[in-house]
């Protein structure tokens, strides 16, 4: 795997760079696109909105800087179109005041402009996991692995133990994120 190009590769206008990075992230997105129950034509179309973004906010000097990787740029205005679609489409049904694990970000990087205070929140508590339960977190909602294929990946017993661990996981962050600050 080669590294992937720069922003300031993107600004000189080159296209193999724009292409290199299209095609570098193009399964990881459509991976992360099915577990919002996007159709894959949707989750193509919202790709290539995400990269034309991209494209037009370095055109027009809107993004000089990244605080972040441009994977995680291009998810993050991925992300956002899918909610826009999926609102669009009322499959979006957000409950305030409740942990909603699809607001679950692709990347833990992000520019701290973009997040919003939900997300803050779960950034800074993933951080007091431990290092096992944040990896199969990370696993299963960042890249999109399923159960079978984080138990071969972490080279798991059987595939009862990764649900059960993911369970664990899932409820010691959410109790995190719900405790009360001290």
């Amino acid at each position: 795997m080669s590294k992937p190009p720069s922003l300031q590769l993107l600004k000189s206008g080159n296209q193999n760079a724009y292409k290199a990075l299209y095609d570098e992230n193009r399964d990881a997105f459509l991976a992360f696109a099915r577990k919002h129950r996007v159709t894959e034509d949707d989750a193509i179309d919202i790709y290539q909105e995400a990269h034309i973004v991209l494209y037009e906010n370095i055109v027009n000097g809107k993004l000089t800087k990244l605080n972040s990787s441009l994977k995680t740029y291009v998810f993050s205005i991925g992300k956002y179109k899918i909610y826009e679609r999926l609102r669009a489409s009322k499959k979006l049904v957000l409950v305030d005041n409740e942990f909603q694990m699809n607001q679950w970000d692709e990347e833990l990087e992000y520019d701290e402009t973009t997040l919003n205070n939900q997300q803050k929140l779960l950034k800074e508590q993933l951080k007091n996991l431990g290092e096992r339960c944040r990896n199969i977190l990370e696993l299963f909602y960042l890249d999109g692995l399923n159960i079978e294929e984080i138990r071969i990946k972490e080279k798991y017993g059987n595939a009862n133990t990764v649900k059960a661990q993911k369970s664990r996981c899932l409820k010691q962050l959410k109790t995190l994120i719900n405790s009360p600050k001290s």
